[in-house]
């Protein structure tokens, strides 16, 4: 478990912890294998909600994250720097999840309260999380409407899902959603509208 890798930032060097993920990459390809446990302590934890959202399980999530970081240290000498560091690094995470996926159905998308919210505070899909001040009716309606959201998610054709994900859910750049599936910014925009299409037309949304 990543948790439990010893981490050793605090007796590093300033100046190694202050090194650009780029950086880190070049001197783990060089035989630096302190500077992983940088990477680790500074994705750990967003790769894991990344990875989360598309298991829907701990144990799986947790799995495909060492699993991530592994990779990350044997193919670091892959690293092209004219990719932006993170992206990368999503993009083997992701690439993790998609195997999974072949082995696994995967069981949900995301968890019933860990839909993202837009830069202007408005859910990022159509459902709203439940309102804690709702009467108890209510928070019920509003669980099943979250719980049939969660299962549409589920049935979108791969392609659909992901883009959805990493733009809607995990709010990211279209650019970088662009890098990490490997399509054009415009692709991904055309990949979100057909999504949240098909979640209206599966919900029965539309007008």
């Amino acid at each position: 478990m990543i948790a439990s890798w010893p981490t050793r930032c605090a007796n590093m060097p300033n100046d190694n912890v202050a090194k650009t993920d780029a950086d880190l990459l070049h001197d783990l390809a060089e035989g630096t294998d302190a500077a992983l446990s940088i990477l680790i302590d500074r994705y750990k934890d967003p790769l894991f909600r990344f990875i989360l959202r598309y298991t829907g399980a701990t144990a799986d999530a947790e799995d495909i994250l060492q699993d991530t970081f592994v990779s990350i240290y044997t193919k670091a000498s892959t690293y092209d720097p004219a990719w932006k560091a993170s992206t990368w690094m999503y993009r083997i995470a992701l690439n993790k999840c998609r195997d999974q996926a072949r082995k696994k159905k995967i069981r949900r998308l995301v968890s019933l309260d860990q839909f993202g919210r837009g830069a202007d505070g408005e859910p990022s899909l159509p459902i709203d999380i439940p309102d804690p001040g709702a009467s108890p009716e209510e928070i019920t309606a509003q669980r099943q409407a979250l719980a049939n959201l969660s299962r549409a998610i589920d049935t979108l054709p791969h392609k659909l899902r992901t883009a959805l994900v990493l733009s809607s859910i995990e709010n990211r750049p279209q650019a970088e959603c662009a890098e990490i599936l490997g399509v054009s910014r415009k692709s991904v925009e055309m990949l979100v509208y057909r999504a949240r299409n098909a979640l209206r037309e599966k919900l029965d949304l539309t007008d």
